[in-house]
């Protein structure tokens, strides 16, 4: 993670505070999207109690799309294939009275619909096959948000560790972070 700008209207959640609460800083909002605070949370001595059902997060104009579109998979090629398929059937079915007589028209209808049913079939099929990822978007965005944070405290903590003893841990680090990130220090944050 670099030390760029961030942009929160990019993201797909939109941190709504509590009202007396003080506004984290960017780098928070950003690395804790869709983060559900414990009951009785406080990240700064003072905060307001708030009820369970605060509305923490909410979507963020069409960051939110586009965050999920993004990461929608490729349809398949099967599907045009498919798709191919069961339209050359409707079609044979269609012109198969016309283009003969007799027994051939019963065997070319009879093809047809075949190929009609056996590509609507793999349509389905491969519909409902593409439908693989998680069903709720919250967890996706909270999965992102983890990946993130792990590697921006992943990347910093050497740096900030050199001189200091070695009883000073992660844990240490992702604590100081916090209290910048919340105005507990000073000025929000050493990004």
């Amino acid at each position: 993670m670099t030390r760029e700008p961030i942009d929160l209207d990019a993201l797909p959640l939109r941190f709504n505070p509590p009202d007396g609460w003080r506004m984290p800083h960017v780098r928070w909002i950003s690395l804790y999207q869709g983060f559900i605070p414990p009951e009785n949370w406080q990240p700064f001595p003072g905060a307001p109690f708030i009820p369970a059902t605060w509305p923490w997060w909410e979507e963020n104009g069409t960051s939110w799309y586009r965050f999920f579109r993004d990461r929608a998979p490729m349809p398949s090629r099967a599907l045009g294939n498919w798709f191919s398929l069961g339209a050359l059937g409707l079609f044979g079915l269609v012109v198969s009275p016309f283009a003969a007589d007799g027994w051939l028209a019963l065997t070319g209808g009879l093809l047809a619909l075949i190929l009609l049913v056996l590509g609507l079939g793999g349509v389905v099929k491969t519909l409902r096959s593409q439908h693989q990822g998680p069903s709720e978007p919250l967890e996706t965005i909270r999965d992102w948000a983890s990946e993130r944070r792990d590697a921006y405290f992943s990347q910093r903590y050497p740096a900030w560790k050199v001189g200091k003893s070695d009883r000073w841990t992660m844990e240490d680090f992702m604590n100081e972070q916090l209290a910048h990130w919340w105005g507990e220090t000073g000025e929000a944050s050493v990004n």
